[in-house]
This record gives C-alpha cells, sequence and structure tokens, in this order.
C-alpha cells in the first residue's frame, strides 16, 4: 500500500477535527456513515458466495462446485477492518464535540436513537414487572396476618332483618374450639344473639325512640 493510499493515523485525524466547525463535523460523522452503511450492504452481498451457498454470475449450475470464495471472504475481511476503523473515527467526532462542550444527541443516528429507545422501554417493563411483583407479594402476606379473632368467633359479623339479628357462619373449626371450651372464655353464639336482641329490643321501646350507644 502507497503512502497515498494509507489511512490516515487515528492521532492525525484527531488533530484535524479540532480545525472544523461543528456543521463540519456534522457532515463528517454523516460522510462516515454512508460509507459503513454502503460497506455493511457489500458485505450482505458477498456474504452467501463467502459461505458457499451461491453461484457467481455465469457459472452453470450442472459444473458449479458450491464452495466458499475465498476473494469474497478476504473482501468482507478487509471491509469489517475499514468499518472498525471508521467506528473509532466516529468515537473520536464525539469525544471532539463533548470536549466542546456540547451534547452528542444532535448528531445520533436513526439507530441509536430506536436502539435507546428499546433499552429503556425494556427497563421501564422490567421496573413495572418487580413492582407487581412485590405488590401481589405485600398483599398476599397482609391477608396471612388478619388476626385470629375474625376466624376464632372472637369477632363476627351480621345483618338485621325485620329487626331479627342473623349473624354469620364462621369456621367449622372455631365451633369446635367454642363448643369445648378452648375460646378462650366469653359468650357463645346462642348468648351473643339473645343479648344483642334484647339491646335491640331495650333501644326500640326507649322513651326517645333512638338509639343510644
Amino acid at each position: 500500500m502507497s503512502a497515498d493510499t494509507r489511512p490516515t493515523s487515528p492521532s492525525r485525524f484527531a488533530a484535524a477535527l479540532k480545525d472544523l466547525s461543528v456543521s463540519m463535523l456534522h457532515l463528517k460523522v454523516l460522510e462516515i456513515r454512508n460509507s459503513i452503511a454502503h460497506l455493511q450492504y457489500s458485505n450482505d452481498q458477498l456474504q452467501p458466495f463467502a459461505q458457499g451457498t451461491a453461484i457467481a454470475l455465469g457459472q452453470a449450475k450442472a459444473n458449479a462446485n458450491l464452495e466458499p470464495d475465498q476473494d469474497c471472504v478476504d473482501a468482507i475481511r478487509e471491509n469489517e477492518m475499514v468499518i472498525e476503523r471508521m467506528a473509532e473515527r466516529i468515537a473520536m467526532v464525539r469525544a471532539e464535540i463533548e470536549a466542546r462542550g456540547m451534547s452528542w444527541s444532535e448528531f445520533r443516528s436513526t439507530e441509536e436513537v430506536e436502539t435507546e429507545a428499546k433499552s429503556k422501554k425494556a427497563m421501564i417493563q422490567s421496573e413495572n414487572q418487580n413492582q407487581q411483583h412485590g405488590s401481589d407479594g405485600q398483599r398476599s402476606e397482609e391477608t396471612q396476618r388478619v388476626h385470629s379473632a375474625w376466624s376464632d368467633g372472637t369477632f363476627q359479623t351480621g345483618t338485621i332483618r325485620n329487626g331479627e339479628l342473623l349473624m354469620n357462619s364462621i369456621s367449622r373449626s372455631s365451633q369446635t374450639q367454642r363448643s369445648t371450651g378452648t375460646s378462650g372464655g366469653g359468650l357463645n353464639d346462642e348468648g351473643l344473639r339473645r343479648a344483642t336482641e334484647e339491646r335491640m329490643r331495650d333501644l326500640s321501646t326507649g322513651e326517645e325512640g333512638g338509639l343510644h350507644l
């Protein structure tokens, strides 16, 4: 390779950037990205021949020997090396832009913007799932921590229909505990019902006709 065709060294390229205006840096980034796109397209076209899955034009299919084309393999490798150097140059332009106190956001490519958006979306979805799992676990734990007084018959709920108090049913184990005297004392269902009915009758026949607490 002659001196005229030898690629510019990274140090010389970085030094040359300092003399360019912001608009020229924009153009340089676009130029580099355009070159990368052409090289990537070329590699995509060469790939089937490099893998030996395609036949070159003018070659009869009957006589075709499907083997990797070494020339295509070498061309792809060389293109990849050039793409890598160009990516390094874009990184140098970014370093120059940020060294001038400006943001790289307006220099980003469409692919970079889309990749960043997908990454943020995936992160948000992951955080939402973690929060949902945490909320479900907390609700389950709170349900398990319900005081035993609501299940052993200490506290009961009911409704008043036609002046009669109807108590809601409780678990059979709670009824067994109360019948065997293991509920810790107090009125049983029948005694509680009678006491409540007497209290309701006293309230309904009071002189002021209102409820007294």
